[in-house]
């Protein structure tokens, strides 16, 4: 709803400026050859950042990226095909109930915009400094208990097991049933040794190499014995997602795999360092993969080098400026953050962006000065990138209010905010850097129109 909401008020918003000139048919004919451009461009780099995701290792990524991707390329085709018959049979009845809107046209932002430009550009890479900063030195948090309501039963049964029998953290050793009871009884024996170990329950905790096998209880050995494996239950007074923890499970696995070298440790503790190295890895990937698939469908789009890194690297800020915030409010945010959020707000707002520089170029091509033509977009685009970004907040805070789980609602109060803070770079920084920057676009752009030329009185 958030991310498609954009292509249907960027033709909405077109079809009324040109309904002030032309008939209702004309002027729809005209807002959709308009618009076509940014809106399929736009919904190609969304899809791109979404389909990054099914990159990831963690097989969340590729459930939320195949969903949203399915769920813009339908969102797209509605906008062309539906929307615009809908628009016009109801036009008289849109037309006899409409009052004047919240949301007015941008003025005096743009020509002060363009106006100080370079100053802008300079303030935006200072303002970057501190954010970078702070998004590299954010508290993440892997431990999915604590973000789970807590009364849920099994959170309160959980917590139970803390308090009533000082139970931390449970790792779950399997090794080879065919170690002998003295090779258990040794890697115990080293096991207990490490920092933070309670206790280990075993088999041969209780029975010694004495016990011959025909005398095992059958209760016991199918718990402790079962499917050519034996397990030990390794009791830690570490929390689960620490350094601690990890580091008493990386000696763990040394001590283990001199035994067995396929031994496992499963548990809570194992699988949260897992998840710390998977989404490491993940993190990377993702990012450089959605930056580099947008990236090379801006630069086909336009036919440009330079607008790409532009456009690209005003969503960056504004990314970078949401992500960098949690550090200085001192809040915590889940492991899952970085890779969801950066890419979303970079597919789903790098739309404002495309639609802003694509009504500039509209602009210079009728002729306009570089400042001229930055003010009318920023003037008439206006509008639209407000209303999508509004629309963007309002979709993901509503969630907010209502979510029991704390990874959900970050994530949606991250992207409600992302939302905003990428409509203000848009709105000023973009259009600055257009200004800034337009000697290198207009020679690294293939058919980029000439500063004051009419292309289309010449054409």
């Amino acid at each position: 709803l958030a991310v498609t909401m954009d292509y249907s008020i960027f033709l909405l918003h077109r079809y009324e400026e040109e309904k002030k000139k032309h008939e209702p048919m004309q002027a729809m004919a005209l807002a959709i050859q308009a618009t076509f451009t940014s809106i399929t461009s736009s919904s190609i780099t969304t899809i791109a950042g979404f389909a990054a995701l099914c990159v990831m290792q963690l097989t969340l990524g590729a459930d939320i990226g195949i969903v949203m991707a399915k769920g813009v390329v339908l969102g797209v085709l509605s906008t062309i095909f539906i929307l615009p018959s809908l628009l016009m049979f109801f036009d008289r009845a849109i037309e006899k109930y409409k009052h004047p809107t919240l949301i007015r046209q941008l003025r005096k932002l743009p020509s002060y915009v363009s106006e100080h430009a370079g100053r802008i550009v300079l303030a935006s890479l200072v303002i970057m400094i501190p954010f970078v900063y702070g998004q590299s030195h954010a508290s993440v948090y892997y431990d999915l208990i604590s973000g789970m309501p807590q009364d849920f039963a099994s959170i309160i049964g959980t917590s139970q097991l803390k308090d009533k029998f000082d139970m931390t953290t449970t790792h779950f050793v399997l090794v080879d049933d065919d170690l002998s009871t003295s090779q258990i009884q040794s890697m115990q024996k080293e096991i207990e040794q490490l920092p933070g170990i309670d206790n280990i329950i075993s088999y041969e905790t209780f029975a010694g190499p004495g016990i011959p096998d025909t005398y095992k209880p059958e209760a016991v050995s199918e718990i402790f014995e079962n499917g050519g494996w034996k397990m030990l239950i390794v009791n830690s007074d570490y929390v689960s997602a620490t350094d601690e923890i990890n580091d008493q499970l990386d000696q763990m696995d040394t001590i283990i795999h001199s035994y067995d070298p396929d031994g496992l440790i499963g548990g809570e503790g194992s699988m949260t360092r897992d998840l710390i190295h998977t989404t490491d890895i993940d993190f990377a990937v993702v990012n450089v993969l959605s930056v580099v698939l947008i990236f090379m469908i801006i630069a086909i789009t336009f036919r440009s080098v330079s607008i790409p890194i532009v456009l690209v690297a005003c969503i960056e800020l504004a990314i970078t400026i949401n992500m960098g915030l949690p550090y200085y409010t001192r809040t915590t945010l889940p492991f899952i953050a970085g890779m969801v959020i950066g890419t979303i707000q970079l597919g789903a707002t790098v739309d404002y962006a495309i639609l802003l520089t694509t009504r500039f170029k509209e602009e210079l091509s009728k002729g306009s000065s570089v400042h001229q033509a930055v003010r009318t977009a920023g003037k008439r685009s206006s509008i639209s990138i407000m209303t999508s970004g509004l629309s963007f907040f309002a979709a993901c805070i509503g969630v907010s209010f209502f979510a029991k789980m704390d990874l959900i609602r970050s994530l949606v109060v991250l992207l409600a905010r992302g939302a905003l803070i990428s409509v203000v770079c848009i709105l000023t920084v973009l259009p600055a850097m257009l200004v800034v920057f337009h000697k290198p676009i207009e020679k690294t752009t293939k058919g980029w129109p000439k500063e004051g030329v009419n292309s289309y009185e010449k054409n």
